[in-house]
């Protein structure tokens, strides 16, 4: 790296962390509860203070701290309390909640730089980097990675994760499993994700499995051998990820076994939440939560599809017709996915009609997407959230931080993007940041007034 990238690695990531603060001081500016409870060490005086179940000052934090006090089994998981216990070790819940938000706080602008060094590893394109890393920073989830939650620390360890696992990255095999296994086991600690993780670690595998079958000749049985034999590291990469959450899982299903006579008694807890599986059509129009969490349940679905589509039409040598709009307006349409896609598949097959279809031409990149291991892992891991909180929830509390507020879903897109040349394409991007730094705002407003925020 010569030294005018340095300067850039150093440059980008201090203006990403400025623009962040300057939504945050713009914010506060004009709603100084928001400055005041930041900052304050304990709870600021309420003249009508909030009732749960709607309001709540801490909200989930509180039960962090609790946990950091006094550790027991329920339904959050040990890893970010036993932090804050070790490193401060406070003595109320007030104290505790402040040290969740000081550390958390500190995290988010050390894995700013660290996550924007991985991005830039793993897509080699500068400008593309930082308006992925800018989106992922400036986004209304982004605000649980300051205010004490555990998307903090999940966020760091992703990123972390996706760094090991990047195709780029030249390392001894052995260490490089290691490393994979003692992040997976601190994932598999920090919030529940085993099934995520195990989904994903499984998936990812078979999906490259699959794309090989059409590309190497010969029997069934020798495609596989000739496959197993060719992604012998992916294999030990998946195998090493399940084992990793399962014994990580273990760990604290021990202690709930000790505790509470149930090994499992943290999923039992969620169902406290009013979680079952249940099929709720409603959520695919109306989210019952913030907007935002429409996004989280539509994009990652979006994203899937589209790389599926990209892999095989390129390695089946098919030629990939799509409708292209013309009209930025189109950009807007992202605010609400579901009249998006109803418009774009109603202009697709008017356009096929009248054979006005543009064919789509992608890149080498695509071809190296079909055995790009941490791409279908980022992916099916932001996937498998949505499709679980659809079928257990009854509105999609929660999901729009489980996908915008750790790294896996941007570095989906980015190498989406590599995918195609065309840099008109980042229009898109322009219009989320646009639309996040307006909700970040927002969630700012509502954090100021204890407000429920995702």
């Amino acid at each position: 790296m010569n030294k005018k990238e340095i300067v850039k690695a150093i440059f980008l990531p201090l203006l990403i962390c400025s623009t962040f603060i300057l939504c945050t001081t713009i914010a506060m500016l004009i709603y100084p509860e928001a400055f005041y409870k930041f900052f304050s060490p304990t709870q600021l005086f309420r003249e009508n203070p909030p009732q749960l179940p709607h309001r709540s000052y801490y909200w989930d934090v509180e039960h962090y701290a609790r946990l950091a006090l006094n550790p027991s089994c329920n339904a959050f998981y040990p890893l970010w309390p036993f932090i804050i216990r070790t490193l401060f070790h406070p003595q109320t819940i007030e104290q505790a909640a402040h040290y969740c938000l000081v550390v958390a706080t500190t995290l988010f602008f050390i894995s700013t730089f660290i996550v924007f060094w991985v991005f830039q590893t793993a897509l080699q394109r500068l400008d593309l980097v930082f308006w992925l890393v800018l989106a992922y920073s400036v986004n209304p989830m982004a605000i649980f990675r300051v205010i004490g939650y555990t998307e903090s620390l999940f966020a760091l360890l992703s990123t972390l994760f996706i760094w090991i696992c990047l195709p780029k990255l030249k390392l001894n095999e052995n260490l490089k499993l290691c490393l994979i296994f003692a992040i997976t086991f601190l994932m598999a600690l920090t919030r529940p994700v085993l099934l995520q993780i195990l989904f994903s670690a499984i998936a990812s595998l078979a999906t490259i499995f699959y794309f090989q079958t059409l590309v190497i000749t010969g029997s069934s049985r020798n495609k596989l051998f000739a496959i197993i034999h060719k992604y012998t590291h992916e294999v030990k990469t998946s195998i090493t990820i399940c084992v990793s959450a399962l014994l990580g899982y273990s760990i604290y299903g021990s202690f709930c076994l000790i505790t509470r006579g149930d090994f499992f008694a943290t999923f039992q807890d969620q169902k406290l939440w009013g979680k079952k599986f249940a099929l709720h059509l409603e959520l695919l129009l109306f989210p019952k939560s913030p907007l935002f969490d429409l996004l989280g349940l539509y994009l990652p679905a979006i994203i899937l599809f589209v790389a599926l589509i990209f892999v095989y039409f390129k390695l089946t040598q098919h030629e990939l017709q799509i409708f292209v709009p013309q009209s930025k307006l189109w950009n807007i349409l992202l605010v609400y996915p579901p009249l998006l896609i109803i418009l774009y598949l109603f202009h697709y097959f008017k356009s096929k009609k009248q054979a006005k279809l543009t064919k789509l031409i992608t890149n080498k990149h695509t071809q190296a997407l079909s055995e790009n291991y941490i791409f279908w892992f980022s992916t099916y891991f932001c996937f498998i959230h949505c499709v679980i909180i659809f079928f257990t929830q009854d509105r999609l509390f929660s999901l729009a931080r489980f996908i915008f507020a750790v790294p896996f879903f941007f570095l989906s897109i980015g190498y989406i993007y590599l995918c195609v040349d065309n840099k008109k394409t980042y229009n898109t991007l322009f219009y989320f940041i646009f639309i996040s730094a307006i909700a970040l705002f927002e969630q700012w407003a509502n954090y100021s007034q204890d407000k429920w925020l995702g």
